[in-house]
């Protein structure tokens, strides 16, 4: 509370000082309302010697008055809140629009609060009333009240004078909030601009209607290579002509600049390349005030070569898909029953639907009768368990005609590790399905005659070796030789039909799961052979029999080799995604025809009655495992051959 007593009659001392003070006060004149409106009730109530001071503001629509602050100097307490409605009491509203004061003696008498005696003022005890009209430029905006306890009270000229300067003083202090309110609100604008400017992904700068740099950010003074005296006040000639160098083409913006001056209100954008290859986004809009003033020019821009570059490769990767030489279609998981979102041409060409036939429908539409439930079963339980798998099935196209398709399923993540889609891709295998079944045709029947007259040829030379005892001619041993040899073949003819007939699909071995078995076996049958290997527990992908390939290429050196004893290495090591066992022999080296058919470039000649069968067989295991292989050797000083098989991501096992 206030130090200042009660005024008595004549003492202008005392008003001066109080009005003195609250000219001064720091709260009032900085603006800080609440501790303003509080000093003021305060001093009020101890000049004019009254128990109850408070304040009233008109609400927007001028229906009710509402209480901002209300001091009771009898409990020393603070209060607001109150609320009292403009239509019941008329003549003390109209009394305040016309008035400065109403400096009611008696309040239940005087005809401009009478009205108001039986609802606020007999509860109160409220006997006088000098009230003081607050306004804003003429207009009534609200009211200081001053209630006196008790009976009547006459009040003096110096009170209602000092009234009516509390009044000012109140309004003076709204101002000053007001003030204070508005700078707060140019400073958050600001300081709102400033983080906008240094957040955005844009170059920033605006530039006045007569060339000044008004505003920039770092972002535009950093592309550019701009320093801060380029930017401070610069005109606008000063400030291109540092950026214009750096234009692949700079008449370009030469020519957009021109056209502003023209056509200052113009909004545009576009893109420009820089000589060194990069490309520029930019954006520029006319800065205008509410009457459409014009002060000035927005420029933003930014780097977006990396985004031009990922949608260049995004366009590649698009016309590689939709040229690709197999279909391609994209599902949607999300929506109901999986439909299809995207098939390339090549689908629409292999199974004659146009792309409005299949978009919004599951893949399904493409079996029929004669298509296997195995196969769609483990579509579906690839699908319902997330997994990639590849199936071969009968389908049918649009005109009713049936294909084999050998369709490969894959999940698709997005970078949250959610799934987003599944990808498939169809080929028409109907061609190699009727050349593998022919095979196995023709297969059957070569395996079942000649194995039969073998058998019998056999027959007919044990039985020629028993009745000659001792003395077998070399001719005879000559026929059980090739009898072998011929065996030999068909078994691997076997082996080779089997592979193209099953087409496995790769598993996971680590190396010594692999060369293992095949050094077993052929030491078995050639224990003088010296093979040796390093463990290795590398991971890679192949089909099942990948170990029969390693053991024709260890016999293949042992039988062809002149050295004794046949001298093998075995050792990996991990190469650009693959793992490559490498078999080095001591042996005179391999012809030219049989690395020929190793690598896949030569087919084994009929006419050399199945030589090289063997390398044949090697090279189909390796190219159905996803493999490759690579042969070094110098004539008469032995072989390496290179056996090289897709590694598996996050095998780290050391290699030798």
């Amino acid at each position: 509370m206030c130090g200042f007593s009660g005024a008595t009659t004549g003492d202008h001392h005392q008003y001066r000082e109080a009005l003195l003070e609250l000219t001064t006060d720091e709260d009032i004149i900085s603006g800080n309302i609440g501790p303003s409106i509080q000093t003021i009730t305060e001093i009020a109530a101890a000049v004019l010697n009254v128990p109850r001071v408070n304040i009233w503001l008109f609400n927007e629509d001028r229906t009710h008055l509402r209480c901002i602050d209300q001091l009771d100097t009898q409990t020393d307490t603070y209060s607001n809140g109150q609320e009292l409605s403009v239509s019941v009491c008329p003549a003390y509203i109209n009394a305040l629009q016309s008035s400065r004061i109403i400096d009611a003696t008696d309040v239940s008498s005087d005809s401009r609060t009478a009205e108001l005696y039986e609802q606020y003022f007999e509860s109160h005890d409220i006997g006088a009333l000098l009230d003081a009209t607050i306004r804003s430029e003429g207009e009534v905006i609200g009211v200081i009240c001053h209630e006196h306890i008790g009976g009547p009270r006459k009040w003096t000229d110096q009170e209602i004078q000092f009234a009516g300067d509390i009044a000012d003083v109140i309004h003076r202090a709204f101002r000053n909030w007001e003030s204070r309110h508005q700078r707060q609100q140019l400073q958050f604008r600001q300081s709102l601009l400033n983080s906008q400017h240094e957040t955005v992904p844009y170059g920033v700068v605006v530039i006045s209607n007569n060339g000044e740099v008004l505003s920039y950010n770092d972002r535009f003074r950093n592309f550019w290579g701009l320093s801060d005296n380029a930017l401070e006040r610069e005109i606008t000639e000063s400030l291109f002509e540092q950026i214009l160098p750096q234009l692949a083409s700079p008449e370009a913006l030469v020519d957009r600049i021109d056209q502003f001056q023209t056509r200052p209100h113009e909004v545009d954008d576009g893109e420009l390349t820089l000589s060194d290859g990069r490309v520029v986004e930019w954006y520029s809009a006319p800065v205008v005030g509410d009457d459409d003033e014009y002060f000035g020019r927005l420029w933003m821009t930014r780097d977006i070569t990396e985004r031009k570059e990922r949608q260049r490769e995004l366009e590649r990767k698009n016309r590689a898909i939709e040229t690709a030489p197999i279909g391609i279609a994209l599902s949607d998981p999300a929506q109901p029953d999986n439909p299809v979102t995207y098939v390339n041409k090549r689908f629409t060409d292999l199974t004659g639907y146009t792309e409005t036939d299949v978009l919004g429908r599951n893949c399904r539409f493409l079996q029929g009768e004669q298509t296997a439930p195995e196969p769609v079963a483990e579509i579906r339980a690839a699908i319902d368990a997330e997994r990639p798998v590849t199936v071969e099935l009968q389908n049918y196209r649009k005109d009713g005609t049936q294909f084999w398709n050998r369709v490969t399923i894959a999940p698709v993540y997005d970078d949250d590790g959610a799934l987003s889609n599944y990808v498939g891709f169809q080929q028409d295998v109907t061609d190699r399905k009727e050349a593998t079944r022919q095979l196995r045709v023709l297969h059957r029947l070569l395996r079942h005659n000649l194995s039969n007259r073998l058998t019998v040829i056999r027959g007919y030379v044990d039985s020629l070796v028993e009745s000659l005892a001792d003395d077998v001619p070399d001719a005879v041993e000559g026929i059980q030789n090739e009898i072998d040899q011929l065996e030999a073949v068909i078994k691997k003819h076997r082996k080779i039909v089997g592979l193209l007939d099953e087409a496995p699909e790769p598993r996971t071995y680590t190396v010594d799961e692999i060369v293992t078995p095949a050094v077993s076996t052929v030491t078995s049958d050639y224990p003088n052979a010296d093979i040796r290997t390093k463990p290795c527990e590398e991971q890679v992908e192949a089909i099942p029999v990948i170990d029969i390939a390693i053991e024709e290429l260890l016999l293949n050196a042992i039988v062809h080799t002149d050295t004794q004893p046949a001298r093998i290495q075995i050792t990996s090591e991990v190469h650009n995604g693959f793992v490559e066992i490498s078999l080095a022999d001591n042996g005179p080296g391999l012809p030219a025809e049989e690395i020929a058919i190793l690598l896949g470039t030569q087919e084994v000649e009929p006419l050399k009655h199945g030589k090289g069968l063997g390398l044949w067989l090697v090279y189909l295991i390796v190219f159905l495992s996803g493999g490759m292989i690579d042969v070094e050797h110098s004539e008469g000083q032995g072989t390496v051959i290179c056996v090289q098989l897709p590694r598996v991501d996050g095998s780290s096992s050391p290699l030798g």
